[in-house]
């Protein structure tokens, strides 16, 4: 059994920088590609693993001040339920219902 990686005290860190008057963000939204759009990145270059804990080559973590989910496709659910902690909700790509995270930044944030 794979042990969770606690991202606890990460998305603490991350929701206190978000909510700065500095910056002010409602959601950040951290890709599986490099600032490139390579796909396959550099150990340097691995944000999403990094806050998620969830280190399949597919997927988009999307933070909100309340929220933080993964979306990822069908080849990587079972993965990345193993892989996160219970501050993640998993977002399957592909299931009747569930939208894209864009679909979802745009529907949890005010206009």
């Amino acid at each position: 059994m794979v042990t969770p990686v606690n991202t606890s005290d990460r998305l603490k860190q991350l929701r206190e920088l978000m909510s700065s008057n500095k910056y002010n963000i409602g959601a950040y939204v951290v890709p599986s590609e490099d600032a490139h759009q390579s796909e396959y990145v550099a150990a340097c270059d691995e944000r999403r693993p990094f806050i998620s804990g969830f280190d399949g080559s597919a997927g988009c973590a999307v933070v909100t001040a309340d929220q933080a989910s993964m979306f990822t496709d069908g080849r990587y659910f079972l993965q990345a339920r193993q892989q996160m902690d219970d501050n993640w909700t998993l977002m399957k790509w592909g299931i009747a219902g569930v939208p894209s995270w864009q679909e979802y930044v745009t529907d949890h944030l005010p206009a």
